[in-house]
């Protein structure tokens, strides 16, 4: 398939070619992607002023033909009073159509106007509710979110701290500071209430600097049967923090709290089993519970043992989830057709991808294909990767280099 309006009027944006992009763009009628990236050259003034009311129709269009991400757009113009008049109760309405239509930043604004009370009437559980959903689609700043719900407004110091945990683990700065102002609140909590006294020791071992403190406190919710307290005590035994380094005792901690259903205790056991078919089990109950760290080993597991297809798939979820190795093993693996045929347009999309991680690893391997592909598989290619600008280029190359072997 030949490059349509639409790809060639993105493929311009990328080279700053804007007036062309328009051109192009408005060439391809009623798409809604067209629509949006209009939309966004009119907001931002892209090689003409910037035109916030021309923005708004765009992303109305392309709203109306279901866009999410133009409907999401929408909410901020009517937020802000950019290009309209500021209407707190219409940016939600744009808000909730564009969680709706499948945009997950969507989900966290309309947390955050229950929550704040704009445009609404202040909700705390229909905050919780929309931060929860944007929390499991992997929003991380609704981790936050919900930290500061329940530290604040809900006053679960325990679930607090479990929400800030994991923030901070997502790398929002913000969370390392509430856990130090959490932990002093949680001493009283922690000599009764097992969940506080874990969260307690896994804030000291990790966020305040007292490893044999947090083992301390992790000891006792872990003999008192908390998988999180036995996961975490295992890693801090595994690697001998704050306390004396232990494989056995480690394996025997992760062990128990995998056997209860701790994703993350299943992986850890599942790496520190080695090769065995153990580790096989534990890794692949790890990543079928959506431990994305489990996929990369899981398929070398499975590869190891000739189980190609399998690997395969669980080096695509890699690709999927970001990995940079699990996206050189699957575009490798489709270049020379383990685990299925060869197929080098995946291969080509995987190479690429690694682009939008920071790593160059897999262009080498790129030049080396795009010889045998026509030249709609490699825009193909570009498509699925993001990356159509280098496949154009790929193209380019090969167009010269076809015309000075003529």
């Amino acid at each position: 398939m030949t490059l349509q309006p639409y790809d060639r009027g993105l493929l311009a944006v990328q080279r700053g070619a804007f007036e062309e992009a328009r051109e192009q763009l408005e060439l391809a009628g009623p798409d809604d992607r067209a629509l949006l990236v209009l939309g966004q050259l009119a907001a931002s003034g892209n090689g003409e002023p910037a035109d916030p009311v021309r923005a708004r129709r765009l992303y109305e269009r392309a709203a109306e033909l279901g866009n999410a991400e133009a409907a999401h757009n929408l909410g901020v113009l009517y937020a802000t009073g950019r290009g309209v008049a500021q209407d707190q109760a219409a940016a939600l309405r744009w808000y909730q159509r564009s969680a709706e239509l499948g945009s997950v930043p969507a989900l966290r604004m309309v947390g955050l106007m229950y929550g704040t009370g704009q445009g609404v009437p202040v909700d705390q559980d229909e905050a919780e509710r929309h931060w929860r959903m944007a929390a499991a689609a992997g929003e991380a700043q609704a981790l936050h979110d919900l930290g500061t719900l329940f530290a604040y407004h809900k006053v679960d110091l325990p679930e607090a701290a479990s929400w800030y945990l994991k923030a901070a683990q997502a790398g929002i700065e913000m969370a390392e500071r509430e856990l130090a102002l959490l932990a002093p609140k949680l001493h009283g909590p922690a000599s009764v209430d097992r969940r506080a006294r874990t969260m307690l020791g896994v804030i000291r071992a990790f966020h305040l600097a007292d490893p044999a403190g947090g083992v301390q406190l992790l000891a006792v919710s872990a003999d008192d049967g908390d998988a999180t307290a036995q996961r975490t005590l295992g890693y801090l035994v595994q690697h001998g923090i704050g306390t004396t380094q232990d494989d056995i005792r480690a394996t025997a901690l992760y062990r128990a709290a995998a056997e209860a259903g701790d994703a993350l205790a299943a992986f850890n056991l599942g790496v520190l089993s080695g090769g065995s078919d153990e580790a096989v089990h534990w890794l692949r109950q790890a990543a079928e519970a959506g431990v994305t760290e489990a996929y990369p080993p899981l398929g070398d597991q499975l590869s190891a043992r000739d189980l190609d297809e399998e690997a395969l798939r669980w080096y695509v979820r890699g690709a999927e989830s970001g990995d940079k190795g699990s996206m050189f093993a699957a575009a490798c693996w489709y270049r020379d057709g383990f685990g299925g045929p060869v197929d080098l347009v995946q291969a080509l999309r995987w190479y690429l991808a690694m682009l939008n991680v920071g790593s160059g690893d897999g262009v080498h391997a790129a030049h080396a294909i795009v010889p045998a592909m026509t030249v709609d598989e490699i825009h193909e290619a570009g498509r699925l990767s993001g990356r159509l600008l280098e496949a154009d280029i790929f193209v380019q190359r090969h167009a010269s280099l076809s015309a000075a072997s003529d």
